[in-house]
């Protein structure tokens, strides 16, 4: 494959230290399915933080296990920070995963945010086309306007492979 100049010259510039954000994917679930309580949450962010000096983890979803509920607070106790993931792939769970959002975001503010990515992988599986995306990351991103505390900081998107781009 041959790779465009223009591109190749923005591929090569991007190393580890010039990473956007560095920290770890993280499941809501223990090893035997049970879901994370928040002492389990802050039991990640001090491992990761004393094994590699790195504050944030991304999860994949906001409602399932209660996610956020219980990985906000842990966040905030020991000063790491979370992207937070909202599943697309139905209605119902999208709405469920904006109402865990608005109301972490209602009881804690912003300070714990890294961004949001609204679905992951989507395009790339082809569980979704790009204009119903474009139209839930709009969506999302109009909820958390209506906050008090909100601003433009708040980076609201996608994560899905380069090759789908």
């Amino acid at each position: 494959m041959k790779i465009p100049t223009a591109l190749f010259t923005v591929l090569s510039s991007l190393t580890t230290t010039s990473a956007y954000w560095s920290g770890f994917n993280s499941q809501a679930q223990l090893a035997n399915g049970a879901c994370k309580s928040q002492q389990d949450w802050e039991n990640d962010f001090n491992l990761m933080k004393r094994l590699t000096g790195f504050t944030s983890l991304r999860v994949y979803a906001s409602s399932d296990c209660d996610t956020l509920a219980r990985a906000v607070p842990a966040a905030i106790k020991t000063g790491g920070q979370l992207l937070v993931g909202v599943w697309t792939e139905d209605g119902a769970h999208f709405d469920r995963e904006k109402q865990a959002l608005l109301a972490a975001v209602r009881q804690y503010g912003f300070g714990w945010i890294v961004a949001v990515s609204v679905g992951s992988e989507d395009l790339y599986r082809k569980d979704t086309d790009a204009n119903t995306l474009a139209g839930q990351v709009y969506d999302v991103r109009g909820m958390l306007s209506t906050v008090p505390g909100y601003s433009n900081n708040v980076q609201v998107g996608h994560v899905d492979t380069w090759t789908t781009w």
